[in-house]
């Protein structure tokens, strides 16, 4: 089946009957003016060399070159095809712990590329399975739907950071839940969660999602990475330290991990240096019931037009072999525009082409997968980089279409791109996003500079600026407001200090006057002194406000002390 990638160019075919139309035209004016200065007959005698036949054969072969030259313009390509095929297998959702505890060196390099190499490893054995992919931290979300391309896998395998997740933490009741969700309809009785975590969870209960997961007729097998002993976190060239300034240790919590493969009719194995654990888990999920998919497979295209461009060629150079020199620069004209021509010197990748026909579609994860493809075959590819930002623009993923985005930042800076204005407006949509209000009316200022009158750019960069204001404005209220409490705790301190000087001298007092009555009295030779009422109530009432004040110090630095501990958990 062929398949025309630019169809339009195949209605430049028609314009061929209007050649022999109008060269018909040409021949019956030239004999009206030949009659008009002689016998036409007497004409012919005197230029035996013309002959009226040699022009329809030129124009027959230029008619040729031009017919296979408009096919080649159209691009015809061959051996794209969506076909269904049945195939038996399980589906696997694999949740891959992100948080920042990850990069402990337990295993080399650390226990995330560790873990990522033993997926790669585990894609390359899977044949009729289904796989789809879960990255977690505080937070989960579906980096790659269920689906048989493996080759996307390891490509989305590989983009795959501690930064993957803007909220740090360790959820892994939600990862389970996410991979449950993900599951398609018709493989109730074929399927599996491996979640591979250092099991340090932070947020919820993970056997309870385990649970609820075998209900949805899915298994959940665990991998344990990380030892008993504990690491440190290396992070930005230094080890990473909770609020009060201690460093960092990571243990691998295994009791969590059996609890969770338990509850989920699955299989707990401690990741080791050699063998990460994945194979027995693998050779456990080959035991259940296999389920038979109707699975899509999309061949690629393969192009075929310089082929017609080589016809086309052939049949203009027959053209001026028997055409007279004249028509030498004709030709030099035609081949001149098939050399100049994009279609034929550089041809868009089929990835990207494929990719800008899923994301036409709305099909944002597909045509992510194909401009992956594209970047990995080339990665200087601009068009490859740009659609790849606006679909993860689509996706939510801002964090991603930014990165991709300053890729090539330089390049649209210098204006080597057309409508590098576009490029601009969308970094300053994803850097709105983010809250970076700065950056986004930065990046509108740059697109107006480029088209100042783009209506659109101008209202979302009077939004941004009213945004950095409000931001701004509140910056400086916390600022205001931490000033004043500051000077507020300044003035307590010492309104303290004030009132503790002046209970120690009212009991300096007291004693001094306990100690002249007792020298009172024991030169009288009186009964044994007594506290007055009212000095023993002064003393109890310092007594009780000493312990209070004390009390209440002890409670506060002990609710400080569980608030930080909840907040500085983001490993």
């Amino acid at each position: 089946m062929i398949h025309f990638a630019q169809g339009e160019y195949l209605f430049l075919i028609f314009l061929i009957p209007l050649f022999f139309m109008v060269y018909w035209l040409m021949l019956r004016g030239r004999k009206r003016r030949v009659a008009k200065f002689g016998d036409p007959e007497l004409v012919a005698r005197l230029t035996p060399e013309r002959s009226s036949k040699k022009g329809w054969v030129k124009l027959l072969f230029y008619s040729l070159a031009f017919f296979f030259f408009s096919i080649g313009l159209a691009r015809p390509q061959i051996g794209a095809t969506l076909k269904k095929q049945e195939v038996t297998g399980a589906e696997i959702m694999i949740a891959l712990d992100v948080s920042n505890s990850m990069l402990a060196e337990d295993y080399y390099p650390n226990r995330l590329e560790r873990a990522k190499l033993a997926i790669s490893k585990l894609v390359d054995r899977l044949q009729d399975d289904r796989i789809g992919l879960v990255v977690f931290a505080g937070q989960s979300f579906v980096q790659l739907p269920i689906t048989t391309d493996y080759v996307s896998a390891k490509i989305f395998l590989n983009s795959i950071t501690t930064e993957s997740i803007p909220v740090q933490g360790t959820a892994l009741g939600e990862a389970i839940l996410t991979c449950v969700k993900s599951f398609s309809m018709e493989s109730e009785n074929s399927r599996a969660i491996i979640l591979i975590t250092d099991g340090e969870n932070h947020e919820d209960d993970p056997v309870s999602a385990a649970k609820d997961a075998t209900t949805m007729g899915a298994r959940v097998f665990c991998v344990g990475v990380g030892s008993v002993e504990g690491k440190p976190i290396p992070k930005d060239g230094e080890l990473m330290k909770d609020k009060d300034g201690n460093i960092v240790v990571t243990r691998l919590d295994e009791q969590t991990l059996r609890d969770v493969a338990n509850a989920g009719d699955g299989l707990y194995v401690r990741a080791g240096t050699s063998e990460f654990g994945l194979n027995p888990i693998i050779d456990e999920i080959r035991d259940m019931e296999e389920k038979r998919y109707q699975n899509v497979v999309f061949e690629e295209f393969d192009e075929q037009y310089m082929y017609f461009f080589g016809i086309a060629l052939f049949f203009l150079l027959i053209e001026f072999l028997i055409n007279n020199r004249r028509n030498r620069r004709k030709l030099f004209v035609m081949v001149t525009l098939l050399l100049s021509l994009p279609v034929f010197g550089q041809v868009d990748k089929r990835e990207v082409r494929s990719g800008n026909r899923a994301y036409k579609d709305g099909d944002y994860q597909q045509a992510e997968i194909d401009y992956r493809r594209g970047i990995l075959k080339d990665s200087t590819s601009i068009a490859a980089q740009y659609n790849l930002g606006n679909t993860l623009y689509k996706q939510e993923n801002y964090q991603e279409a930014a990165k991709h985005f300053s890729t090539i930042k330089d390049t649209l800076q210098n204006g080597r791109m057309e409508r590098s204005s576009d490029y601009f407006h969308n970094v300053g949509n994803v850097a709105l996003k983010e809250k970076k209000y700065q950056e986004a009316v930065d990046a509108f200022k740059e697109s107006l500079r480029r088209n100042p009158y783009d209506m659109e750019t101008k209202s979302n960069l009077a939004y941004a600026q009213k945004k950095l204001e409000d931001q701004q404005n509140q910056q400086q209220q916390q600022q205001q407001d931490q000033n004043q409490d500051q000077n507020q705790n300044q003035n307590q301190d010492q309104n303290q200090n004030q009132d503790q000087q002046q209970q120690d001298q009212q009991q300096d007092q007291n004693q001094n006057q306990n100690q002249d009555q007792d020298k009172q009295d024991q030169q009288q030779q009186q009964a044994p002194p007594k506290i007055t009422p009212q000095t023993a109530q002064q003393m109890l009432q310092a007594i009780e406000d000493k312990e209070k004040e004390t009390q209440d110090k002890v409670n506060k630095e002990k609710a400080e002390r569980v608030k930080s501990k909840q907040k500085e958990k983001n490993w």
